[in-house]
């Protein structure tokens, strides 16, 4: 049989061809081995890896394990506290935005050459936090003596199964996986020292806490405890100190009054565990373990950064928060930012984000997206039912009377419903993004009835946003207006720790001059 001429020939499609031409199609195939550790070396190809994860590629899922393990007993071995020099950046928290991770490595400097340290944080929120553990784990392989990682509250099996990390690992990979990053996650680090003189840490201080050496005493290869010593370091929050020349409520550890002002420990409200520390706790724990200032993480903010409870004598602040995931759950509107060490200068370097593949709020499908739109037409036809009289109806008036109240009340109760499904499919986007920010995948309650201006205001800006946000900052196990407070203090109620050494109080902080900097890098690309 002949063959056909060319012109009859049907051209078999590409499968990498895109009708839009500037998405990239994802990779065919996970990584392997051979592409990752080139030549059967130790050290994993950082290049590779970062291409194959902007393109949204997946990782073996053996061989992302095998990783996982690795790193896990790299962290093993290193001390509760970590020891550090200058330079070094410092960086906050991550949640699950691989791509904006990817930008933050150029405006901070290249692992080759630059030192890091991370805060804690690292998944959660975000749909990329399997792509923001496998890069940043093969880059403690890659450089173990110079690039660091601490724990932050969210590297626990409960806050995981509570947001979406797990859910994510189980959808790009499997259960398995999620186990061994858990793992890994118990053998982190808790706090660091920079050049003697910056305690950084996730959360912040502990009244259970005196000395930095009491932190080398923890036992930290578990899952984070409810309460106590551990806890804290994670999770407890600066109080916002804005009147520094007010009296000290001789009373704050155990008064029930939050809205007063907090100097030394108070309950955290904002969480719901651990606590507050104020100002007073902040200058003897610095001056105790002569420490010039506290670098933490574990709060978002609107420039990336915020300064609190600055010294009077040397300007310096006491308290530094970073924060390094801009636009946090792509409704904050934030910047990002991380510090630069070098010598005596203390660089804030801000960012913005950059874009990223879109997923439907905690990976679901394509099905449950499109309810509302089905919802609305099922309820528009049952509305028009209802309200169509039919001529049994108009020969039975009488009827009609007695059961008018009951038929208008179904009406309206139809009525309600169809707006409440007109109003979700108008504004499907800022639903979208507002499930984004609620675990349980509901809108607030309430907010739909307010229309749409209301679901617009709510995340129109960084505050509402952040209110919107407040519950998921809970500690999850927590219940409204309850107080669990810990009995056990070391502190008097004048503010002074009965085991401050005297030779702590001639202390004086280093000098440090901050320059504030917002990244040149403008680019969408974060290659």
């Amino acid at each position: 049989m002949d063959p056909k001429p060319p012109s009859e020939t049907k051209a078999v499609p590409d499968a990498d061809d895109r009708v839009m031409k500037d998405v990239v199609a994802p990779p065919r195939f996970p990584l392997s081995k051979k592409d990752l550790f080139p030549d059967g070396g130790s050290k994993p190809d950082l290049k590779v890896l970062k291409a194959h994860l902007l393109k949204e590629g997946r990782i073996e899922e053996d061989l992302f394990i095998d990783v996982v393990r690795q790193v896990a007993k790299l962290l093993e071995s290193e001390p509760n506290v970590l020891h550090l020099k200058y330079p070094i950046t410092v960086c906050g928290d991550v949640h699950g935005q691989f791509f904006d991770l990817a930008r933050l490595f150029n405006v901070g400097g290249d692992p080759a050459d630059t030192q890091y340290l991370f805060l804690g944080d690292y998944v959660d929120r975000g749909c990329f936090s399997t792509e923001c553990v496998i890069l940043l784990f093969c880059m403690k392989l890659t450089y173990p003596k110079t690039f660091f990682m601490l724990r932050g509250n969210h590297e626990c099996r409960q806050l995981t199964a509570f947001f979406n990390f797990k859910d994510e690992c189980l959808y790009k990979y499997s259960e398995k996986l999620y186990d061994a990053i858990m793992e890994a996650f118990d053998k982190l680090p808790l706090a660091a020292i920079v050049n003697d003189s910056f305690f950084c840490v996730h959360g912040g201080l502990s009244p259970d806490i005196t000395t930095i050496d009491e932190i080398s005493e923890l036992h930290r290869f578990r899952e984070i405890p409810r309460d106590g010593a551990m806890c804290d370091l994670l999770w407890s929050d600066p109080f916002e100190d804005d009147k520094a020349g007010k009296k000290q409520n001789e009373d704050d550890s155990d008064s029930d009054d939050d809205s007063a002002e907090t100097t030394w420990f108070g309950y955290n409200k904002t969480r719901q565990c651990s606590y507050v520390y104020g100002v007073e706790a902040v200058k003897q724990f610095l001056e105790e373990n002569k420490m010039t200032s506290i670098i933490r993480a574990h709060e978002a903010q609107v420039d990336g950064y915020k300064m609190q409870m600055k010294n009077t004598e040397t300007n310096i602040p006491r308290v530094i928060t970073i924060f390094s995931a801009p636009n946090y759950c792509d409704v904050y509107k934030n910047k990002a930012a991380c510090l630069k060490f070098d010598n005596n200068v203390l660089n804030i370097k801000q960012f913005i984000e950059s874009p990223h593949p879109y997923y439907l709020p905690n990976f679901m499908d394509v099905f449950q997206w499109s309810l509302p739109f089905v919802a609305e037409k099922v309820t528009d036809m049952l509305a028009s039912v209802l309200d169509y009289p039919s001529d049994e109806e108009e020969e039975e008036a009488t009827i009609v009377q007695t059961r008018g109240s009951l038929l208008k009340k179904k009406v309206l109760a139809v009525s309600k419903v169809l707006r409440m499904y007109r109003i979700l499919r108008q504004n499907n986007e800022s639903i979208m993004s507002l499930k984004q920010l609620t675990p349980n995948q509901k809108v607030p309650l309430g907010l739909l009835s307010k229309g749409p201006e209301a679901i617009k205001k709510a995340i129109e800006g960084f505050e509402s946003a952040k209110a919107i946000d407040a519950v998921n900052e809970r500690h999850p196990e927590s219940k409204d207006g309850t107080k669990k407070r810990r009995g056990s203090r070391r502190f008097s109620k004048t503010g002074k720790n009965s085991l401050m050494t005297g030779s702590s109080q001639n202390f004086k902080p280093m000098p440090v001059d901050i320059v504030i900097e917002e990244s040149k890098a403008t680019s969408s690309n974060p290659e």
